[in-house]
């Protein structure tokens, strides 16, 4: 009797084991069972010891977390997260190159080659001045790889609109040769050569715009800076006049034609302009009116 009232005690034991670890009130792996099932009584015995231990543990490994990570609410709110680390890289690899450390150069500049290079490119220029032979390498790499990009696009785009002069064409091809010419890629002749070509391009879409009797001040503004970048500044103050001409109460026509004036050192231009903006009585941005009041008290003083 005394027999079979152990055996029955132990499978008890078994169950509330068994039950106990399968609806996970027990943190003990489940490899623990056999010696349970096995072991009368004694078994059990260790699973309750496990289980004391390993909370034990959990309890000690929680408190020295929270320890670690206890962190002043105020100061934990001021932090904002970026959604692209990448972005910082900028200024690291600058200092990097700065003093001399090659692990750091080598590391950021590898992180810049996995994202998008076209926002570092002045990074990668300086990067290819530095001692380092094989940052220069990364750097002039991937400087030539986007170059590559954009000429491969720009020819797709071009032969397509050759096949076909469709309005959105002309777009993304004038969207893509602007992102090209101020990159910062192209030097020289080269930046010369895809200046001119984009000029031809925005000529083509004002005239476009025109003859649909949808003209866009946005055009004009962008023909009148490439212009200005070429040195070509009859262009550059048609634009201006015919912004003027069509948007006489938008500021652009008007600070273009200052800019168009300091840029060929004519005084006299600035005031005609600033004489205009008075009458028109246009109204000015807070950055516009600096502008103006800085050139008309400067021709004040001149008078």
């Amino acid at each position: 009797m005394g027999l079979w009232m152990f055996v029955l005690f132990h499978c008890v034991l078994c169950l509330i084991a068994a039950i106990l670890m399968y609806t996970h009130l027990m943190k003990s792996r489940p490899m623990i069972l056999p010696i349970v099932f096995l072991v009368p009584v004694f078994g059990f015995s260790c699973l309750l010891f496990l289980e004391w231990e390993s909370r034990g543990d959990q309890e000690n490994k929680k408190e020295i977390g929270i320890e670690k990570l206890k962190i002043n609410d105020d100061i934990h709110r001021s932090i904002l997260m970026e959604e692209d680390p990448a972005r910082d890289l900028m200024v690291p690899l600058q200092e990097a190159l700065l003093m001399n450390d090659a692990s750091t150069r080598r590391e950021l500049m590898m992180d810049i080659l996995y994202d998008d290079v076209g926002e570092y490119v002045e990074v990668l220029k300086n990067a290819r001045m530095n001692d380092d032979t094989e940052v220069v390498h990364y750097a002039t790499t991937a400087m030539v790889e986007l170059q590559k990009d954009y000429e491969t696009k720009l020819q797709k785009q071009k032969e397509a609109f050759a096949l076909e002069e469709d309005a959105g064409l002309l777009d993304e091809y004038i969207q893509t040769l602007e992102k090209y010419v101020e990159s910062g890629l192209l030097e020289g002749n080269m930046l010369k050569n895809r200046r001119l070509e984009l000029c031809g391009l925005l000529e083509r879409k004002l005239t476009q715009r025109k003859e649909e009797g949808h003209e866009e001040l946005p055009l004009y503004c962008k023909k009148f800076e490439q212009d200005c970048a070429l040195g070509e500044y009859e262009d550059a103050l048609r634009m201006a006049d015919a912004a003027i001409r069509l948007w006489p109460q938008q500021e652009e026509g008007y600070l273009m034609k200052i800019r168009h004036g300091v840029m060929t050192k004519n005084p006299e231009q600035i005031g005609t302009v600033i004489g205009l903006l008075e009458n028109n009585k246009v109204y000015l941005s807070p950055a516009a009116r600096r502008t103006v009041d800085f050139w008309k008290e400067n021709d004040e003083t001149e008078s």
